[in-house]
C-alpha cells in the first residue's frame, strides 16, 4: 500500500486502504485499525485520521508508529496551524532520535527546517564511536578548556589536541566547540563526586 501511495496510484491506494479498513473491522484488530487510519490519512492528507492513528499506536505502545503518525500529522496541519505543526514535528523527532530511527529522524528534521525551525537535532546525526582519548578531550571541552589547556592537561602537543577536537566534531556531526561542550554535558554520564 505504501508503494501505491508513493507512486500516487490513487485507485490502487484507495482499494488498499478500503481492504485494510475491512480487515480491521472484521478482525477487530486494533493494530490493523491504527494502520488503516494512518493509510487513510496519507491518502487524503486527513489530520483527524493521523491524530486517530497516533492515539491508537500510543495505546498499543508502538512508539515508532506513533512517531510516524505524529510526523504525518505535522505535515497535514502545517499550513493552517504552523505552531502546532512545529510542536508535533519536534515531538516526533525526539521519539525517532530516542529510538535510533535515523532515516525517520532525518526526514522529520528536514520537515522542521521547512517549517522554519532552527537547530532541529537534539543529538547529532551520524554519531560515531569516540576513542578513549577523544572522550577525555570531550570532557575537557565540557569544562571549557581551550586547545592549549587541553594539550597541557593531557601532556600532548597543541596540534594533537586540535586534531582530537576536529575528530570529535566530525564524528559527532557538530559544528563548534560550544556544541561539543553542550553535547558532552547532555550525553556523558555523570561521574560520582569523591568525598
Amino acid at each position: 500500500m505504501e508503494v501505491r501511495l508513493l507512486r500516487t496510484d490513487d485507485n490502487g491506494a484507495s482499494e488498499a486502504v478500503a481492504a485494510l479498513q475491512a480487515i480491521a473491522a472484521a478482525t477487530r484488530d486494533e493494530r490493523a485499525a491504527a494502520y488503516a487510519e494512518l493509510a487513510g490519512g496519507r491518502l487524503g492528507g486527513d489530520a483527524a485520521k493521523f491524530q486517530s492513528a497516533l492515539e491508537r499506536f500510543a495505546e498499543l505502545q508502538l512508539p515508532f508508529e506513533a512517531a510516524r503518525a505524529r510526523a504525518e500529522l505535522a505535515r497535514a496541519i502545517a499550513d493552517r496551524s504552523p505552531t502546532a505543526a512545529l510542536d508535533e514535528a519536534r515531538r516526533a523527532l525526539r521519539e525517532f532520535e530516542r529510538l535510533g530511527a535515523a532515516q525517520q529522524a532525518d526526514r522529520t528534521a528536514a520537515l522542521l527546517r521547512r517549517l522554519g525551525a532552527r537547530d532541529t537535532r537534539s543529538w547529532p546525526r551520524g554519531a560515531g564511536e569516540l576513542t578513549k582519548r577523544e572522550q577525555e578531550v570531550l570532557s575537557l571541552l565540557a569544562e571549557g578548556l581551550t586547545n592549549a589547556e587541553i594539550a597541557e592537561r593531557l601532556v600532548v602537543s597543541r596540534r594533537t589536541a586540535e586534531h582530537h577536537v576536529a575528530n570529535i566534531l566530525g564524528k559527532l556531526g557538530l559544528r563548534s566547540r560550544a556544541e561539543a561542550a553542550a553535547y558532552a554535558v547532555r550525553e556523558q554520564p555523570r561521574r560520582p563526586v569523591a568525598g
